[in-house]
């Protein structure tokens, strides 16, 4: 089969060769000068694994090597690379190591699937067809949204969900820190604390929390929290993987685990008891309590500071309680604060009911697109494009699916419907729009597994649509290339969804336990 014909994203140009292919020899080397080590490193690593052979790192090319180089001159864009095969070797180039690092996903999905597994030798033939690529992202911002905060993922679930994604060249990962029913961020006591709130007891409190899910069998591991020194270890991380790390405190709704934990946030200086239903809009912040934006300065600033990336985002969304008028001044505040802190402040659409500074980022979720377009239009504010009926990955496959949600107007919904739209809409242009951003909540979700279950393939699907030009896209032949995907995801153990009208070539693991019962609660439907 030829591999070209199923590469995921669709890259920009792709073009056969005349004459042999090329065939990776126990002989062979990967060639890097030291600037382009640290991906060469990557994926010397990933060959070794599967082939066996010892692909040493060398500086000189030599007939049959892979050779990465950075080239001040290739001009496409940061994340951009050019890909040629042929009998005597493979090239890849890019101005960035990010745009190396791309090319290496589409390099391995021109190998035989059998790359995947860890069999050394598994696979007698290593043959990538005579091509020649070139490929940039229509979209800089191509990212997931993990809800930690409902259910907690450790530290090395979120590195697992890092390793899956990055092979379809997303690039930012956005944390769902706090929430209603769990804070999961370490915030320490600052030397300076004149209302005496106790920010440890944020996480010694509110790290606890999880929402309860309906099962047979008692569900462990969904309470827990970050450190800081976890945060930076994910970044750190996440970096080496071409990953943005986008952290979430949602503010100011979304907040009684911070209203259990610190007593002083509320007006009756009670603390509140900590819930685990998965209800939302029912508590806020208080905008005449000068502990608030105390607070809030504290919580921004500690994460700020430790955030290696641009982006801070401060939540917005669903404060139903929050009377109008101190929405948009406690808001205007928490932007300020954000800003203040040297970052690029991120929100929900909700938020941009305020003057944002210019550069600020809206993430488009559901609702009136009309003042976010406005602001993207007057203010130079960019657009985060996650419509519900289009990227959340919580929603259920099918009535009968063991986990997920149903309460976006238009479900269930499968690839196709996250494949099959374009994300200049509502009168935005590309220039607009930052990027395109799935988001999997997490409310009935147990493990890893079960996430992994809800993501794929429909995050795929959304990984091109934010990659590849709308020029290219067919969803038709996107069918095709997902069937011939799911074999290395099984070879992965990644759990995917056997879409009924895809041929797949591979058996999906089943992430649910017969064992357990699945019963989610169906939450009110919203119009998307």
């Amino acid at each position: 089969m030829n591999t070209t014909d199923n590469l995921i994203p669709r890259p920009s140009h792709v073009a056969l060769l005349d004459g042999p292919a090329f065939t990776l020899t126990s002989t062979a080397r990967i060639t890097a000068d030291h600037s382009a080590g640290p991906v060469a490193e990557q994926l010397a690593s990933l060959l070794r694994r599967a082939t066996g052979f010892e692909l040493p790192i060398v500086r000189e090319t030599h007939p049959g090597d892979i050779t990465l180089e950075l080239e001040e001159t290739f001009d496409d864009g940061p994340e951009a690379y050019a890909l040629t095969a042929t009998e005597s070797g493979v090239r890849l180039t890019a101005f960035t190591a990010a745009g190396l690092f791309n090319g290496i996903q589409t390099l391995r999905q021109l190998l035989p699937a059998a790359l995947e597994g860890t069999d050394p030798g598994a696979e007698s033939t290593w043959v990538i067809p005579p091509v020649e690529i070139a490929d940039a992202p229509r979209f800089a911002y191509r990212g997931l949204m993990l809800d930690v905060a409902r259910s907690f993922f450790t530290v090395e679930q979120v590195k697992e969900q890092i390793d899956v994604m990055t092979q379809f060249k997303l690039n930012a990962l956005h944390l769902h820190l706090t929430d209603d029913q769990a804070w999961r961020i370490e915030i320490h006591e600052p030397e300076h604390n004149p209302s005496g709130l106790p920010y440890a007891d944020l996480t010694a409190v509110g790290g606890q929390g999880a929402v309860e899910v309906p099962t047979a069998v008692p569900v462990r591991g969904r309470e827990g929290f970050y450190t800081q020194q976890d945060f930076r270890d994910v970044q750190a991380y996440a970096a080496s993987k071409n990953v943005l790390i986008v952290p979430e405190i949602d503010l100011p709704g979304h907040v009684n685990a911070a209203l259990a934990a610190i007593p002083q946030l509320s007006p009756d200086g009670q603390a509140k008891p900590m819930s685990t239903t998965a209800e939302v809009g029912w508590s806020t912040l208080t905008a005449d309590l000068p502990a608030t934006y105390e607070f809030v300065r504290e919580v921004l600033g500690q994460l700020a500071a430790i955030t290696v990336g641009p982006y801070l985002h401060i939540g917005g969304d669903e404060a139903k309680v929050t009377e109008h008028d101190d929405y948009v001044a406690m808001v205007q505040q928490f932007v300020r604060i954000g800003a203040e802190t040297g970052k690029t402040v991120v929100g929900w659409n909700e938020f941009a009911a305020v003057e944002l500074p210019e550069g600020a980022v809206i993430q488009y979720w559901h609702g009136d697109f009309e003042p976010v377009a406005r602001q993207a239009e007057d203010h130079a504010a960019k657009v985060l494009m996650s419509p519900a009926d289009k990227t959340y990955l919580d929603q259920k496959y099918a009535p009968d699916s063991p986990v997920g949600l149903e309460w976006v107007e238009g479900g269930p919904f499968d690839w196709a419907d996250y494949y099959n739209w374009d994300p200049a809409q509502g009168g935005l242009k590309d220039q607009h729009i930052l990027g395109v951003e799935g988001a999997l909540w997490s409310e009935t979700v147990r493990d890893n597994q079960q996430a992994q279950w809800l993501l794929y393939p429909r995050s795929v699907s959304l990984a091109e649509v934010a990659w590849s030009g709308q020029e290219v896209r067919n969803a038709g032949d996107f069918r095709r290339r997902l069937g011939a995907l799911c074999e290395r995801l099984a070879r992965q153990g990644v759990a995917f969804q056997e879409a009924p009208d895809v041929e797949w070539s591979a058996t999906s693991l089943w992430p649910f336990p017969e064992a357990e019962t699945s019963s989610p609660p169906k939450y009110g439907t919203i119009e998307a």
